[in-house]
């Protein structure tokens, strides 16, 4: 309890925390360079408690692993999910499948994955089999292959094999967020995607791997734009990859990204692109972690830069570690309006994610402001 007083008292900040270990040696010249660009931006300001508290755990395991344990350590902050919490984040799932019976290999749900304990192998594990299935009544299922092994596995990620493929939840998720995008939006006829807190890169891979010719932004902050350039490079080696973190001038911010295949920016770059210069912005499982003036900061953003949205969002959550002695709880409920949709925005896709099902998937067409 005194712990937790004193933390309203005095909130954690990672810039603190990053002074201890910025020269270990597992932190390498681009975590350097992408962490200290980040502190001194505009963009550290926008970040709430939770990702204080968060990215102190975070940075520990890249000081200590680098990105070696990153699919025992750092992944579970993502989507690796090794503890059942909650019935109702099963509902979706269970339900599309009570009529699909399947078998499950013993050898496989009872694999003892690296860095977890039996219980959360398990549970990882059979959570592999509910998403593999899932996937395999949606025509997306047919994708599989074309995502490959060698940035979903080459991080510690762990996995095991379902009919001979190699199964992570990240692969399986991916294609079910881009199944629900591509079910929003015609995504074929886009040219250019930007993606905020895009954390592993994970979608960003999928997509890429099906629909070859986009050009594609990530806006995130630290680590995790770290974490998606190295594994979007090693995805990808062909494709031309800039880390674009320090370029302030607006034309030349826009050429760069013009020339590349996969850029990479800091939030308050976000300002200076050009009026609808964007096709789609998407955020996946990321904006029910900020504060609401983030938000609003975001979609006021996205009212100028882009004709859609589509992101996926708890449909209700309590902002962690966002109430102190001057603040009030964070509590984020979309049936509640707390995300204050501007009202030039049309709504025209909403379903429940298949897991957890208690989150949904929501689809915006963003019309002009008269």
């Amino acid at each position: 309890m005194k712990y937790k007083f004193i933390n309203r008292l005095f909130p954690k900040r990672f810039d603190k925390y990053w002074k201890k270990i910025e020269y270990s040696k597992n932190i390498d010249d681009t975590l350097r360079y992408i962490t200290n660009g980040f502190i001194n931006s505009k963009s550290y300001g926008l970040v709430s408690n939770y990702w204080h508290v968060l990215n102190i755990a975070n940075y520990k395991s890249l000081s200590m692993f680098g990105m070696k344990k990153y699919g025992s350590t750092i992944a579970r902050n993502y989507y690796t999910f090794t503890r059942m919490y909650h019935d109702e984040w099963f509902d979706e799932t269970i339900n599309n499948l009570k009529d699909s019976p399947f078998k499950i290999d013993s050898i496989e749900v009872f694999k003892k994955q690296d860095g977890f304990t039996l219980e959360e192998s398990i549970n990882y594990n059979y959570l592999c089999y509910l998403l593999f299935y899932t996937l395999k009544k949606n025509d997306i299922f047919q994708n599989i292959n074309k995502l490959k092994d060698k940035a979903y596995l080459e991080f510690n990620d762990p996995y095991i094999q379902i009919e001979n493929i190699n199964v992570t939840t990240d692969k399986i998720a991916s294609l079910l967020d881009y199944g629900k995008i591509s079910k929003a939006f015609d995504i074929k006829k886009f040219d250019k995607i930007l993606e905020i807190g895009a954390g592993s890169g994970r979608t960003c891979e999928a997509i890429l791997s099906l629909e070859k010719n986009l050009k594609y932004i990530i806006c995130d902050i630290a680590p995790a734009i770290y974490l998606s350039y190295k594994r979007l490079k090693l995805a990808f080696p062909d494709k031309k990859i800039s880390l674009l973190i320090d370029v302030n001038d607006k034309i030349k911010l826009e050429e760069k990204i013009e020339n590349s295949d996969i850029a990479f920016i800091f939030p308050h770059q976000l300002e200076i692109l050009s009026k609808k210069s964007l096709d789609l912005v998407l955020a996946i499982d990321c904006m029910h972690e900020m504060d609401k003036s983030t938000i609003q900061y975001y979609f006021k953003l996205f009212n100028h830069i882009s004709t859609n949205f589509y992101f996926s969002i708890w449909s209700r959550t309590d902002v962690p570690y966002s109430k102190n002695i001057f603040k009030k709880k964070n509590v984020l409920d979309y049936n509640a309006g707390d995300y204050k949709i501007p009202n030039n925005w049309k709504n025209i896709f909403s379903e429940k994610v298949a897991f957890p099902s208690n989150m949904l998937a929501l689809g915006f067409k963003i019309k002009d402001q008269y």
